[in-house]
């Protein structure tokens, strides 16, 4: 009877994961296949870098022209840039897979760790599962580290007693993107609270952790030496002041200003998370995206902190009534710990800016615990009914969003701007150009570097600079405003002499 059972489960567990993989490649596939939808010279960047790996041209460790964000992304693409050719598609393809995966193993930890069935396991990890759009682009989006925390995160929970596979994760993990350290200050306190921190045990464990973390560091740190650190046939040497590492960017980041953290922490809360939970009632055109498709409810975010509000105020009630704390509870405990830390750190620590949504992005992660620790403590039917309504609303005013950017790509795909300038330069058979950033690598990447275009205030490929100056009689200059030996070919947009 109990093998039935389990192969039940199991078979339930298999078909919600599939379910759950559906709605990530749904949400996903627009910004994968039309690279007008969301794509800028950021992403380019780690496209070109997948590139020149692919064709053997860099050894990239970090993004081109800082010594910050390991180049996983444009590694992990490499392999597929050589099969099917450099495009957004095969870029974000790992992304996709890392999804995935997060889903995956988010939703076996509800299940198997929290003790949820499969299908409340997808209700509580669909605060990840399905975003809204202006959220799910930057979980595509390849600008060195969107996505990837969360992957390190939970890995950091589930290698917590294997310190060496830990250490490996923690420390890749942060020299991509810093913010992973969040899940190892969620570990620590919670280990801390549990009286295990500090014992002799445990005291060891951590320490082999950060040796092995160290060993990490000092090996990328090495490699660096060796890498193309500005494109094709580059060094350390060739860039400028070197921007700092990722511990000192994170560093320079932190601002504590006491006056200003009532402030930031009230933006927060009023913008910030009504935004990232897509509860607002805003064009995507806001979040950076190409299309005239709004998101959100007038007034939704009542809607998320009613959500949010019955979860707290539920689990709160029950830790206090049973005075005690169940095993279950700590893989939740340790998701909303990581998403308080990203939102105090935002919040709290910038000197009140709310500034780019990228930089706090484990909100989400957060709420995906608290969901779950809800669903594994509440006992009231009625009240059970009433918060899983909320959040399936919550879900389909997501999904609907989604539906809305689908049906406009599928039946009018917006043309882009840049991609109008890529038309007019190959109708005129130009193949060299000065332009600024945000136009240069876009253009570069999208024609498979046929076209090469400089970029004239922030160079990332010493490289480009040298040909097209080699080919400065045959290049024209991209400006966004009128010269005089130019013309307009496009609505605020001049080609000029070099």
């Amino acid at each position: 009877m109990r093998d039935r059972r389990a192969i039940a489960l199991s078979s339930r567990e298999s078909q919600i994961i599939l379910i759950a993989a559906a709605l990530v490649i749904f949400r996903s596939a627009v910004f994968m296949f039309w690279p007008q939808s969301y794509f800028d010279s950021d992403q380019a960047i780690f496209g070109l870098m997948a590139k020149h790996i692919a064709e053997g041209r860099a050894f990239p460790v970090f993004m081109y022209g800082q010594t910050y964000i390991l180049a996983v992304q444009a590694w992990m693409a490499a392999p597929f840039v050589m099969i099917a050719g450099a495009s957004v598609a095969t870029l974000k393809l790992p992304l996709l897979i890392i999804n995935v995966a997060i889903v995956i193993l988010l939703v076996r930890i509800f299940i198997r760790q929290v003790g949820l069935t499969p299908a409340l396991g997808l209700l509580a990890a669909m605060f990840f599962v399905l975003p809204a759009p202006g959220t799910a682009a930057k979980f595509v989006e390849a600008s060195g580290g969107n996505v990837e925390p969360f992957l390190y995160i939970i890995l950091i929970w589930l290698t917590r007693n294997r310190p060496n596979w830990c250490g490996l994760i923690l420390g890749v993990g942060f020299l991509q993107r810093e913010f992973t350290v969040y899940g190892l200050a969620s570990l620590l306190t919670l280990e801390a609270a549990h009286g295990v921190l500090f014992t002799r045990e445990g005291i060891v464990r951590r320490l082999r952790m950060f040796r092995t973390t160290a060993e990490v560091w000092l090996l990328v740190t090495w490699f660096k030496q060796y890498s193309s650190a500005a494109g094709p046939g580059t060094s350390l040497a060739d860039l400028y002041r070197p921007p700092p590492d990722n511990l000192r960017e994170l560093l320079n980041r932190i601002c504590v200003d006491p006056t200003t953290m009532i402030s930031g922490l009230r933006t927060g809360l009023s913008t910030h998370l009504p935004q990232l939970f897509g509860m607002m009632w805003q064009p995507l055109a806001d979040y950076g995206i190409d299309s005239s498709v709004q998101q959100g409810l007038p007034w939704g975010s009542l809607l998320f902190f009613a959500i949010v509000g019955i979860a707290v105020v539920r689990i709160a009630m029950t830790i206090v009534g049973e005075r005690r704390w169940r095993p279950e509870y700590d893989p939740c405990a340790y998701l909303v710990l990581a998403g308080l830390f990203s939102f105090g750190a935002y919040t709290l620590l910038r000197c009140g800016v709310i500034g780019v949504m990228r930089y706090e992005l484990l909100s989400i992660l957060g709420a995906t615990g608290l969901a779950a620790w809800y669903l594994r403590v509440e006992r009231t039917r009625a009240l059970a009914t009433v918060w899983i309504a909320l959040t399936v609303a919550w879900a389909a005013v997501s999904g609907v969003g989604h539906a809305r950017l689908w049906t406009e790509y599928v039946s009018h795909p917006p043309v882009g701007a840049k991609r109008l300038i890529i038309r007019h330069l190959e109708t005129r058979g130009i193949r060299y150009a000065y332009a600024d950033y945000w136009l240069a690598y876009y253009i570069s990447f999208l024609t498979n570097e046929r076209i090469i275009v400089h970029s004239t205030d922030l160079s990332r490929i010493a490289e480009y600079g040298r040909v097209v100056d080699a080919h400065r009689n045959e290049a024209v200059r991209i400006l966004r405003a009128p010269c005089a030996d130019g013309r307009e070919v496009m609505t605020g947009v001049y080609f000029c002499s070099p």
